[in-house]
């Protein structure tokens, strides 16, 4: 019996020394909250020096909460994901609260109006001249354009129904009649007209038409508004049959002085006769903030196996998502089927984003090139380009890309005359709040309303000497002391548990009786 209550002791004794264990464990283990928070409230002690770079803001005055564009530079800077290592700090060293702003639905910012087309009635022996034509408009209840015929007797043409399952005859003509209309009503006071964007039904040997575009008020007075040529050009020779065609078939709208009317009807007057299938405006909303900025980006050729297809890569030194991008073939009349692809570190497999074909072609005397393609992809660090085996010599040159992309919006609340942005730091937690914590009755929007303030110059700042470090280690009210302080308790309790184990286990082990 004295046996099976000394066994039991024993167990006892070590099950309340585990138990123990684990509640030090478990209150004395550093948060790691603290240990990456920058600035304790009341701080007196510049925690910027933490930080590889920092630059002075110019902050807005007798403002309170201001937004701030980060550029290329901090998105470089960073060392955290997501910029987490993103502060700002006022004149005290106090990190002043900000959160991030949201980016708009794309369908806030652009949208597409589908116009009626009508092929223009052309008068018996008129020679295309038209100044001598006549119009007659037929009008719906609503106002848009129903049918447009010359004088009494001529031939009326009529715009395609939408609603309509049956197949329309396709109509040849080289002058068409866009209807406005629904511009008149339907728009919005700050949408202006951004691009045109027409189609037409293709042609074996490909079109590359001239189009000049007039607009009027009455379908009677017509003004030059643009021109440009266009491109329609069926694939390669031996390319596949499921090869894309290459295709320039819009044309950017100039902007026009304020005191211009919006036009009711705009003519297309194209050089070749075909038959259009496809008109529509993009409208556009100005928007300061979403304006996207261009980047020039080299990318490199990477030198690839035998029978590899030829690739270019480029390292942008931290994440940034495209919304376009267009590649500048250094040669004339060029052709490059192209596939982008992206990864966020070294270590991972490339992921796919979009193919295109990039083309630089002298047609007529004029030379055309690809428009830029849009995109739609995750931020990420490394890019890469993957082309075919018909790149020739381009396959060892360098690629220029213009890279089109968001800046980062960063809303802030400012106190004092001055601030300062730091950034650089690894592993840094995030200290962002959420935009409805620092704008009272926030709406989605609102922080494209607030007054912008101006970053200077980015510079890379020395390091933190030893005594700086030292310091800030030994600060009554910084962070870095009460972490040091909480490793300290934490190795402390785990050598005492581990003095009194041995205390124990050494009273509770039986002595063998001598011989």
């Amino acid at each position: 019996m004295r046996m099976k209550a000394g066994i039991h002791h024993r167990l006892v004794g070590r099950g309340a020394l585990l138990n123990a264990l684990l509640l030090s464990l478990a209150f004395s283990a550093p948060a790691p909250a603290l240990a990456q928070t920058p600035t304790s409230p009341g701080s007196t002690r510049d925690q910027s020096q933490l930080y590889t770079h920092r630059a002075d803001l110019l902050l807005a005055p007798a403002e309170g909460l201001q937004r701030l564009s980060l550029p290329w530079a901090v998105v470089q800077a960073s060392r955290s994901p997501a910029l987490a290592d993103v502060r700002v700090f006022d004149a005290q060293g106090q990190v002043l609260p900000m959160a991030w702003a949201r980016a708009p639905l794309a369908a806030s910012r652009q949208r597409t109006l589908a116009l009626p087309r009508f092929a223009w009635p052309e008068p018996p022996q008129a020679g295309g001249q038209h100044a001598d034509v006549q119009l007659r408009l037929q009008h719906r209840a609503d106002g848009s354009l129903l049918s447009v015929q010359v004088g009494a007797s001529g031939q009326a043409s009529t715009a395609p129904n939408p609603a309509s399952t049956a197949a329309a005859p396709a109509l040849v003509a080289k002058t068409w009649l866009l209807d406005l209309s629904a511009l008149q009503t339907g728009a919005s006071a700050d949408e202006h007209i951004s691009a045109l964007q027409l189609d037409w039904l293709p042609q074996a040997p490909g079109l590359s038409p001239q189009v000049q575009v007039e607009a009027s008020t009455d379908a009677q007075q017509w003004r030059p508004v643009t021109e440009a040529r266009l491109l329609d050009l069926p694939a390669a020779p031996g390319a596949a049959q499921t090869a894309p065609r290459f295709s320039l078939k819009s044309l950017s709208w100039p902007k026009l002085p304020e005191a211009a009317a919006v036009p009711r009807y705009v003519r297309l007057r194209f050089d070749t006769a075909l038959s259009l299938s496809r008109s529509d405006l993009l409208l556009s909303r100005p928007h300061p903030a979403l304006t996207p900025q261009p980047l020039m980006l080299r990318f490199e050729p990477v030198n690839t196996k035998p029978g590899q297809p030829p690739q270019w890569s480029a390292d942008l030194q931290g994440p940034v998502a495209p919304l376009a991008l267009s590649v500048l073939l250094p040669q004339p009349n060029s052709l490059l089927s192209l596939r982008l692809e992206q990864r966020q570190r070294e270590d991972e497999d490339w992921r796919p984003v979009h193919s295109f074909v990039a083309w630089r072609l002298l047609r007529a005397g004029v030379e055309s090139s690809a428009p830029p393609q849009p995109l739609q992809a995750e931020a990420a660090r490394y890019w890469r380009l993957v082309g075919d085996h018909s790149a020739g010599g381009l396959a060892a040159q360098p690629l220029m890309l213009q890279w089109q992309w968001q800046a980062p919006q960063l809303v802030l609340l400012a106190r004092g005359a001055s601030a300062q942005l730091t950034v650089g730091r690894e592993a840094a937690q995030p200290v962002a709040r959420a935009l409805a914590g620092l704008i009272p009755g926030y709406q989605p929007g609102d922080e494209f309303q607030l007054p912008q303030a101006q970053l200077g110059v980015l510079q890379r700042q020395a390091e933190a000497s030893l005594a700086q470090r030292w310091a800030q280690l030994w600060d009554p009210q910084g962070d870095m002391l009460r972490r040091f302080a909480l490793w300290a308790v934490l190795i402390l309790s785990v050598l005492a548990l581990a003095v009194m184990a041995r205390r124990l286990l050494r009273q509770t082990t039986p002595h063998r009786a001598e011989p």
